[in-house]
């Protein structure tokens, strides 16, 4: 799945809050603080989540090229999701974005429930994904401002 937003802010400084972002989320599951000079490809963590945190994922960063891409990869024991942000500077101070999220569901039956199930979700999951790059324009914006 893609979504692709024009917004305003520079890719520099929305790569840098897809950094920040990770460095807090890094820092609350973990308990440790993190420079963000350390945020690397191959880097991972558990986060536990749930009413007792019985529940966990593992997050990996993948692919990171400054002002450019941000990739994590989050594993369950349904599978792995991919994301990735790219960042095409465009003029006047803004930044296309683009959202994708890849799932390799693991086994056959989740397999085949994604498959029958993205149809019906598409539509929910495409306007989740646009607020996402919203959002994240809106964190950026503010953080330059300030």
């Amino acid at each position: 799945m893609e979504a692709r937003l024009s917004v305003r802010g520079t890719a520099p400084a929305i790569y840098q809050t897809l950094l920040d972002l990770f460095q807090k989320d890094y820092q609350s599951a973990t308990g440790q603080t993190i420079q963000l000079e350390a945020i690397k490809e191959g880097l991972t963590y558990l986060k536990h989540f749930g009413k007792q945190g019985e529940q966990s994922v593992r997050i990996t960063v993948g692919e990171l090229i400054p002002d450019k891409q941000y990739t994590v990869a989050v594993q369950s024991n349904r599978g792995v999701q991919w994301i990735t942000y790219q960042l095409l500077p465009l003029e006047d101070g803004r930044t296309e974005v683009t959202y994708t999220e890849d799932y390799l569901p693991e086994g056959k039956f989740q397999q085949w429930n994604y498959r029958l199930l993205l149809p019906l979700m598409r539509k929910g999951l495409e306007k989740r994904m646009t607020l996402q790059i919203e959002k994240l324009a809106e964190f950026a914006e503010k953080k330059e401002v300030s």
